[in-house]
């Protein structure tokens, strides 16, 4: 196999005169820059398959070189804001993207239309055993969207509805006819297993999946309706799902949720602030006591751990607490609670300075116990990268909302635009929406 130092050296990223943008925090800046120098550096020049995850402080070759399909969504949604950013030529953007989209029809990296969770990225050949994930897949389909919309590139569009056209979304809404009256998705198959039977039907990352499904208009409207809201009432606040920070993050860097409300009369942005400045309580409260947790230094979410990748959260739901810190999903809670979102990054960089390297934040670490991953990873780095564009000026969601796809996604949901005033006192649920 080529050297990966060789390979990176190949990949075209021309950068081009950057318009006039917002300014934002210059640490932000920075940490979104390095984030999207990590999908330019870290996937493979010829398929632009993204590796799941690369060494944050060497510049070597790895003996894995294991992609994700999810990681390659965030690579696309990567170059689609670059190219509007003046970060990479549209030139370049639209030769990366083509790139991409002809490896997603080519390889051998789908079954009824889903991708692989995890291939070799040079091969596209199935990996670790893995499932077909359909929420990975909503991932790819996400950043596709945002690709197709920022380009507008005919050889990218085509490429684009025929991906979406060959997949087959009965086959997991139904498990392959098993399941004839399904209104959820499984979480995915596999070929020595079957189907996964885990079900994508309560408040999380679904929504990432169901809204580009809803857009294809070849799944019923009842899919939205269907899954489970069961309110949490803690510390003032209501939410619908507390644990890891990405579960609140994951389709809302791709997709606005502030200042809507579907038909049932359920605000999602609120829902995911509250369950944010939850997480941010329980670290201040640090029932456990473990060293680093202040009102500054915070953040449980899905990472590595010095045992092994875990997803840590705060209670009462998918509740777990080591003293392991994610710092680039607490930097990516900046679209809800930006000050203290900004002022976390300032003092992770100020407290623990070492954690910074040539992507950013170290994926987590944990004083404690004196340890900190090495690497970083890229589903990570595409969330927070989403999240501090969309507080700059909202680019990452005007691009999903103006592809008529997200459109009519939107008007199947029969989401509404509400003026409410002030989101600290808004309701979780208005009756009558």
């Amino acid at each position: 196999m080529t050297s990966f130092l060789a390979l990176a050296a190949l990949a075209p990223c021309t950068t081009v005169s950057a318009p006039s943008i917002k300014a934002i925090d210059p640490l932000l800046e920075e940490l979104s820059h390095k984030a999207f120098k990590f999908f330019m550096e870290q996937s493979h020049p010829v398929t632009g398959m993204t590796l799941d995850r690369a060494s944050n402080t060497k510049d070597e070759p790895r003996t894995e070189y294991v992609s994700s399909c999810a990681a390659t969504g965030f690579h696309l949604a990567a170059v689609a804001v670059g190219s509007k950013r003046g970060w990479i030529s549209e030139k370049d953007a639209v030769l990366r993207t083509r790139k991409i989209l002809n490896s997603l029809e080519t390889l051998p990296l789908r079954h009824k239309g889903w991708f692989i969770h995890w291939l070799d990225w040079e091969t596209g050949k199935r990996l670790w055993n893995s499932e077909v994930s359909t929420i990975d897949t909503g991932i790819l389909l996400a950043g596709m969207i945002m690709a197709d919309a920022a380009l507008k590139d005919k050889e990218v569009s085509q490429s684009v509805n025929r991906i979406f056209g060959a997949i087959d979304w009965d086959y997991m809404r139904t498990d392959g006819g098993a399941k004839p009256n399904s209104q959820t998705f499984t979480m995915g198959w596999n070929q020595e297993r079957g189907f996964i039977e885990a079900r994508w039907d309560i408040c999380n990352e679904l929504k990432v999946l169901l809204i580009p499904a809803l857009g294809s208009d070849k799944v019923p409207a009842a899919m939205w309706t269907d899954w489970k809201r069961e309110p949490i009432k803690q510390n003032g606040r209501e939410f619908l799902m507390s644990g890891p920070l990405f579960l609140h993050q994951m389709a809302h860097g791709f997709y606005p949720f502030k200042g809507y409300r579907d038909p049932a009369g359920w605000d999602y942005w609120v829902a995911a602030r509250n369950a944010v400045l939850d997480n941010r309580d329980y670290c201040i409260q640090n029932p456990q006591k473990f060293k680093g947790y202040s009102a500054d230094i915070w953040g449980l979410s899905a990472a590595d751990g010095k045992e092994g990748y875990r997803a840590w959260g705060a209670p009462p739901k998918l509740y777990d607490d080591d003293g392991t810190l994610a710092p680039s999903s607490t930097v990516a809670c900046v679209p809800y609670i930006p000050d203290l979102a900004i002022k976390a990054a300032h003092a992770f960089k100020k407290n623990y300075p070492s954690l910074i390297g040539r992507y950013g934040f170290a994926i987590s670490f944990n004083p404690t116990k004196d340890w900190a991953s090495p690497d970083v990873i890229g589903i990570d780095l595409g969330q927070m990268l989403l999240a501090i564009e969309n507080h700059r000026d909202g680019l990452p969601h005007q691009l999903s909302m103006s592809h008529p796809l997200i459109k009519k996604a939107y008007a199947r949901i029969g989401f509404k635009k509400t003026n409410e005033g002030s989101y600290e006192r808004r309701p979780l649920r208005r009756q009558g929406s």
